[in-house]
């Protein structure tokens, strides 16, 4: 007898992060002190640099199992 394999269906949501970097110069008494001006500068005055080094990073936020679907995108 030949069992057939009934495949599942699952809707897998995906996140698109964009990074980009830039680097800003910051005279300050310490590391923590630095990092808190720098993103003080920045949400006053983002708008104003060059950033740098686009980068695009697909990430599986979560995958859930559905009903037999109208349309699949991807079949494995």
């Amino acid at each position: 007898m030949t069992r057939k394999n009934y495949k599942k269906y699952f809707a897998v949501e995906v996140v698109r992060q964009v990074e980009e970097t830039v680097e800003i110069m910051v005279e300050a008494p310490d590391q923590t002190s630095a990092h808190d001006a720098a993103l003080q500068h920045l949400k006053a005055h983002g708008s104003e640099y060059q950033w740098l080094n686009p980068k695009c990073d697909l990430v599986v936020w979560r995958e859930r199992q559905i009903d037999t679907p109208a349309i699949v995108d991807v079949s494995v």
